[in-house]
């Protein structure tokens, strides 16, 4: 037994080794962002697309390969950017927003709802001198809602058999004051529920998992 252990970790460093060292190609999109209607205004939200004015330059948007970005508001007040990421690997935003001078602060994990489904996104608040906003996101590979190691298994994965995937990172920024962190979580649970009740279901896997 010992034997086999010793050898399946030998061929699993040998396949980790080899993804490394064999030149990879170039990460080509699905295009996944092309299959989703998203509706510009729905139940009271009123959107702009903003995709054109994101400087990609930026180190919080540097690993992008395709961008949905819009903004949207209510009569109310409330606002936030919906961005839809579609890259070959993803990186943490606090790796991203901290190149750019904001400070980081973990918060609780968010319980989102989208019609029948149900599952945990991620949430921080940055801060900058001038700044200081919610970010609230979750990955979804191939369908399936997935946290950071996961998605890199998948890649390891799909890099070996030199498959294509579906890959989305889904990011609420909110800005907002400490004081009102919990409006702007509610905000984003609020939309994820109406947005997944206005997409196709085929469309809807995409962002929130089967």
């Amino acid at each position: 037994m010992k034997n086999k252990e010793i050898l399946l970790i030998a061929l699993l460093a040998a396949a980790i080794v080899i993804s490394f060292v064999i030149p990879k190609p170039k990460y080509t999109s699905p295009n996944v962002l092309s299959k989703l209607n998203i509706p510009e205004n729905v139940s009271g939200w009123y959107s702009k697309d903003v995709s054109g004015e994101l400087n990609l330059k930026d180190l919080r948007y540097n690993f992008i390969s395709q961008v949905f970005a819009r903004s949207y508001s209510d009569r109310f007040g409330r606002g936030f950017l919906l961005l839809i990421l579609d890259a070959g690997n993803f990186h943490n935003p606090k790796v991203c927003f901290g190149g750019s001078g904001y400070k980081s602060t973990d918060l609780p994990d968010v319980e989102m709802k989208a019609g029948s489904r149900r599952f945990t996104a991620k949430a921080v608040f940055f801060e900058s001198a001038s700044d200081s906003m919610v970010a609230i996101y979750w990955i979804c590979v191939n369908k399936e809602v997935t946290g950071w190691t996961g998605q890199k298994l998948k890649e390891l994965w799909h890099t070996l058999l030199g498959k294509k995937k579906s890959g989305l990172m889904i990011r609420f920024d909110i800005r907002a004051r400490q004081g009102a962190i919990p409006n702007a979580i509610e905000t984003a649970k609020s939309f994820v529920s109406t947005l997944a009740d206005n997409l196709p279901k085929e469309q809807s896997e995409y962002l929130f998992g089967k």
